[in-house]
Formats: C-alpha cells, sequence, structure tokens
C-alpha cells in the first residue's frame, strides 16, 4: 500500500507531460484520490462492523487492483481522475482495515507499539516506491509499465493474504445510529479527527509536492527528485523505530504536540531554502519530525474509543483523507500565486495547529467512549 501511495509523487510529473497539466491540475489529482480515499474509508468501517473486517479487506482490495491496471491504460485526464478516485479508495480501506484488524488483535498496552511499528514496514514500502519509480523514468520506462508492475505486485499480496491464515478476531460490533450520533456529538473525537486531518493533509501535500518542487524549484535531475522523497520516508522509518522504543516512557500527547510544532517549523524552512544541500537537510528534519505523529494521534484516539473498531477506525482515517484531498489541492491552486515555495505555509500552519489543539484537548471528556480510562 505504501509503495501504491508515495509513487504518485514521482509519477505526478510524467502524468502531468503526457496529459499536458498544468499545477492546479496536477493538484486535482491529488484531490481526486484521496477524494475516494476518504469516501470508501467511511463506508468501509460500516461494512466492517456488519461483515467483518477480513471480508471487507479483502472486497476493497479487489477494487485497488482493478483501479491500478485500469490507471496504466488511462487515455485522457477525465478517465484518469475517475480511476484515482476509485484508487484512493481502494488504499483508504486498505489503511483502516490492516490497522483496525491490528489493533483488535493487541493488548491495550501493546497497541500504541505496534501500530507504530505496522508504520515502520509502511515507511520501507513508502522509500521502496519513489526510488524504484525514479529509476524506471530515468531510464525511460513509461509510466503506464510502472503501473503495470504495480498491480502485479498487490494480485501476489492479494493471494498471500487469502492463502496464510490469521488468528480469529474480536465478533464485530453492530454498530447503531445512536453509535455514531454519539461519536459525531463527541468533542473530544472530533479534534481528534481534526488532528488527522491536519496531519494526513500536511505530510501528504509536503511529499506529495517534493518531487515537482524539487526539480522545478530547486532543479534536481529526475533520480534526485525521486530520492528526495525516498529519503524523507527513510527519515521516517527510522524516526519510528526510534519513537517504537520510546513510547512506553513517554507521555503520547505531549509527545505529538512538540513532534507535531517541530515539522510545523521545518516544513516553513523548505519554503526558505536556497541551495541543494539546505534542502536536503530540511527533508532528513521533516521526516523524523513526522515519524509518530500519524501512528501516535491514531493509538491515542484508540485507546480512547474501544467499541466499533470499524467505524472508529474508519472515521479517524477518513478524516486524514479529506485532509488529503484538501491540503495538496489547496497547494497547487496556491502555487498558481504563491508559487511552490510559498504553497509550504499551508502545510507548516495546520502542522502548528495539531501541537495547540494538543495543547488544549484534555479539557474535553470523551462521551462516546466505552473505555474506563484512557489517555489525558
Amino acid at each position: 500500500m505504501a509503495i501504491c501511495l508515495t509513487i504518485i509523487s514521482p509519477s505526478l510529473p510524467r502524468l502531468a507531460s503526457h496529459f499536458g497539466l498544468n499545477h492546479g491540475e496536477m493538484g486535482l489529482l491529488l484531490t481526486y484520490e484521496f477524494v475516494g480515499f476518504t469516501a470508501f474509508t467511511l463506508f468501509s468501517g460500516v461494512v466492517a462492523d456488519h461483515i467483518g473486517k477480513r471480508k471487507t479487506f479483502l472486497l476493497f482490495m479487489a477494487m485497488l487492483v482493478c483501479s491500478v491496471f485500469l490507471l496504466a491504460f488511462s487515455p485522457n485526464f477525465s478517465f484518469l481522475c475517475v480511476v484515482l478516485l476509485f484508487l484512493g479508495g481502494g488504499m483508504g480501506v486498505f489503511e483502516t482495515m490492516s490497522n483496525a484488524i491490528l489493533s483488535d488483535l493487541c493488548d491495550e498496552g501493546e497497541r500504541a507499539f505496534q501500530i507504530n511499528m505496522m508504520q515502520c514496514f509502511f515507511g520501507i514500502g513508502a522509500v521502496a516506491g519513489p526510488i524504484l519509480a525514479s529509476l524506471a523514468y530515468s531510464n525511460d520506462v513509461s509510466w503506464r509499465i510502472v503501473y503495470q508492475l504495480l498491480g502485479a505486485l498487490l494480485i501476489a499480496l492479494t493471494l498471500w493474504f487469502v492463502m496464510n491464515r490469521f488468528p480469529p478476531l474480536p465478533p464485530a460490533g453492530k454498530i447503531r445510529l445512536g453509535d455514531i450520533k454519539n461519536l459525531l456529538t463527541d468533542k473530544k473525537f472530533l479534534l481528534i479527527c481534526l488532528c488527522m486531518f491536519c496531519y494526513t493533509g500536511s505530510e501528504v501535500g509536503s511529499w506529495g509536492w517534493m518531487s515537482e518542487y524539487t526539480e522545478s524549484v530547486m532543479r534536481f535531475t529526475v533520480m534526485e527528485s525521486g530520492a528526495a522523497v525516498a529519503v524523507f520516508w527513510t527519515a521516517m522509518t527510522i524516526g519510528r523505530m526510534i519513537i517504537a522504543k520510546l513510547l512506553a516512557r513517554v507521555d503520547l500527547r505531549k509527545f505529538i504536540m512538540w513532534l507535531s510544532l517541530l515539522a510545523g517549523v521545518v516544513c516553513a524552512l523548505m519554503g526558505v531554502a536556497q541551495d541543494k544541500a539546505s534542502v536536503w537537510i530540511v527533508i532528513v528534519l521533516l521526516g523524523f519530525a513526522c515519524s509518530g505523529v500519524w501512528g501516535m494521534i491514531l493509538s491515542y484516539g484508540a485507546e480512547i474509543y474501544t467499541r466499533n473498531s470499524g467505524t472508529v477506525f474508519s472515521t479517524f482515517i477518513a478524516s486524514g483523507g479529506i485532509g488529503m484531498s484538501v491540503v495538496p489541492g489547496a497547494m497547487g491552486f496556491s502555487a498558481g500565486f504563491l508559487g511552490l515555495r510559498g504553497s509550504l505555509v499551508i502545510p507548516a500552519a495546520f502542522l502548528a495547529l495539531i501541537a495547540a489543539l494538543f495543547a488544549i484537548i484534555p479539557r474535553f471528556k470523551a462521551s462516546a467512549s466505552d473505555a474506563a480510562s484512557g489517555p489525558g
């Protein structure tokens, strides 16, 4: 899934060249992908709480595979946008169900550690995607071939999941309309959703535009621009491994707050970097600063809201999907008059907002939670 997600960054300039797209239209591609991510993620949570997470995972995995192959044969921009809706939806359900399944299998005290470790493996795929794609593009391999190979890889992954036996999951809770209403009127739940919106949109906006920014503004080569995304994800993965060791000894809320603030500052610095060396340093720092935020916000919410985990996880991740739909597109739109440098103020501001929200979140009671206790 990580390869499928991050391959869009080095592919974006190739798609723009093939279909003759401007920055606004390039941003629209990301918006379509993440609108699908959000819509299908929300829908899948309710489905999972009725038919089970494993069946839901397989159903939408099939949709993801079909979408990748359809993208590889896209004849025009309009068709590409429609396919990206379904591709984003498949990725969203993959992300949601894999985290929800893992959460159900974990003991309460291990949940934050295990979710963070899963994100470490996500980071490995996120590093591999841009590197492999950039190697292909630097050797004049068509983007269509790259996505066909990705489709074959996803087929192999689906077959592996079908053929392997996993521990039994807890029975899916049948969510009621009242449960959804309680969640949507719970201020603490909504604040966590807002933080997922801010973080995920900012992260994807930062690395999603990274190849275009480094190529068009900093004059990186094709290989260097792809490597920039890979370096970002390498720093993210190393940071997640370090954070996994620290989680038992730190205050989760304060850790999220300070890492988010640091990430916002570093993201702003990228907009003013003047040479390649400075950009490389900022990319590494941004990866480290962002490394544990997504998983820690998700774990923070999961420790509080334990009922109907399919719907809870899908709502958290869909909130991030809305951020992915809005922030990269807003960056592309603002780049038209602020330039790509100026557009980086958007993710920087949202990352700083997360720090402010986690500073005040203990003031709110989790009224929809069944947990006897949870993070402050």
